[in-house]
């Protein structure tokens, strides 16, 4: 009776531990991201702000199905003026931007910004998974339209098993600071 008792037990206690390391070991995360900018509210604010567009483009770049040796591009407008009605608006104020890319690392991704005639742009890499661009002014008053490219590639010799089937997660961001 005693040892029928304690078979009944482990079977319990291998029942718990398989449920709690299977709800672990299939636990994802995920993020939904939502434009809530003022461009999105039903009020437009009295304060004439700033226009700058991320070219939307960019959100038709697919990375899945990325392997070693591949590598995508995304093309980036920046710029401080809009298109009215009544012809051409420029920012009244002077604004320096940078670009951030951040990553969770899970892929060996390299990541080369360019401006549009191909000149790079240094990416500084402060920590794990962020990688900031050099700020860009902008000049109050002047029409101007700034244009990159960011590639993200794959490198061919890094194709080591444990890759197969893992995500990633980049997430570009631009902040623009008056100055």
């Amino acid at each position: 009776m005693k040892n029928k008792h304690r078979w009944v037990y482990l079977l319990i206690y291998l029942l718990i531990a398989s449920v709690l390391l299977t709800g672990v070991s299939f636990s994802r995360f995920a993020t939904t991201l939502a434009n809530t900018g003022a461009e999105d509210a039903t009020e437009v604010p009295d304060i004439d702000f700033s226009t700058w567009v991320l070219e939307q483009n960019a959100s038709a770049v697919s990375l899945e199905g990325m392997a070693p040796g591949d590598s995508r591009s995304i093309d980036i407008t920046i710029s401080n003026w809009k298109t009215q009605a009544d012809g051409d608006k420029v920012s009244d104020y002077s604004q320096s931007v940078t670009l951030s890319l951040t990553t969770t690392g899970n892929l060996p991704l390299a990541f080369i910004l360019t401006t549009a005639g191909g000149s790079p742009v240094s990416l500084r890499h402060p920590t794990a998974g962020l990688y900031e661009s050099d700020a860009q002014a902008f000049t109050a008053g002047v029409k101007e339209t700034k244009q990159y490219t960011l590639t993200v590639s794959w490198p061919a010799g890094v194709n080591d098993v444990r890759y197969k089937d893992e995500i990633d997660h980049l997430e570009l961001r631009l902040k623009a600071v008056q100055s």
